[in-house]
């Protein structure tokens, strides 16, 4: 009896953080987080972001018109902000007031707007969206997936948001054989762009 009052004794003396200590390190904790929060800057990954949120619209075009085995037509509303996915179930070009049709907006302050340096492919862009064959429905820049997995035109897509510094432009390039679907961060120290997110 007296071997375990002296080791539960001996217990109780043991050194331990008392609740002033831990409350000086939890006060000092949560000053040097509310210090660092205003200097993170997550406008590049609400760039990113927005980048994936355009190639995965896209894709989701591309995967329904093969799997579907029907058209689908993706229309860039840059006036909206948005995109419009059309189910073109009869293939016809039109839209009908049977077939689905879906819109995807941007979030506030992302644009579809023309990068102030050369496109992915090197040329002189002027336009948000680009492409040798884009067409032009209700006055939307447009592109067609296939049913074979093709687009009907190869394109670069260009959004940007507005950043402390410069603006941070993003660009979602297709290849109109293969349907591929590629984004890419423009480096704005060298004005290259780099190809992001395999």
């Amino acid at each position: 009896m007296r071997t375990l009052f002296r080791q539960t004794k001996h217990r109780s003396l043991r050194p331990a953080f008392t609740l002033a200590e831990m409350m000086v390190v939890v006060v000092i904790s949560g000053m040097m987080v509310a210090l660092a929060i205003p200097r993170i800057d997550t406008t590049r990954y609400k760039a990113d972001a927005v980048a994936q949120i355009v190639r995965t619209t896209l894709q989701t075009a591309s995967r329904t018109a093969v799997m579907r085995q029907h058209d689908m037509i993706v229309s860039f509303d840059t006036v909206g902000e948005r995109i419009r996915m059309h189910y073109d179930a009869d293939n016809n070009g039109l839209i009908a007031t049977t077939e689905r049709v879906t819109y995807r907006g941007l979030d506030t302050g992302i644009l579809f707007t023309d990068p102030t340096v050369n496109g992915v492919s090197g040329a002189a862009i002027h336009s948000p969206i680009s492409g040798a064959n884009v067409a032009n429905v209700s006055s939307m820049p447009t592109v067609t997936f296939h049913r074979d997995g093709s687009v009907s035109s190869d394109a670069e897509i260009y959004v940007s948001i507005a950043a402390r510094g410069p603006k941070m432009y993003r660009a979602i390039v297709l290849t109109q054989s293969t349907g591929r679907i590629d984004w890419y961060r423009l480096n704005t120290s060298t004005n290259k762009w780099v190809i992001a997110g395999l």
